[in-house]
């Protein structure tokens, strides 16, 4: 039962440790063109979207391999918990 809970308190610790950096950039970039836009007066509504679509998606992209390792090994660890589940 213990091993259970810590596998699931992993799991959503890791969800969090993934789903981090990507929100962090997004907000980072939000404020940063947000201010650009307040100090140059640009209405373009598409503009923080772009942004932040692109600064996300090279996170994703940098950290694609740190966020794969990490899964292969919590599903790993998941694998191996099976048979002790039964018992």
């Amino acid at each position: 039962m213990a091993d259970t809970l810590n596998f699931f308190q992993q799991g959503l610790w890791m969800a969090v440790m993934m789903s981090a950096p990507p929100l962090v950039i997004a907000t980072l970039c939000g404020v940063v063109v947000s201010l650009i836009q307040a100090v140059t007066q640009i209405q373009d509504q598409t503009l923080p979207y772009v942004v932040k679509l692109a600064a996300v998606a090279v996170t994703l992209a940098t950290m694609g391999r740190w966020i794969g390792v990490e899964l292969l090994r919590l599903a790993d660890m998941a694998m191996t918990m099976v048979p002790d589940i039964g018992r």
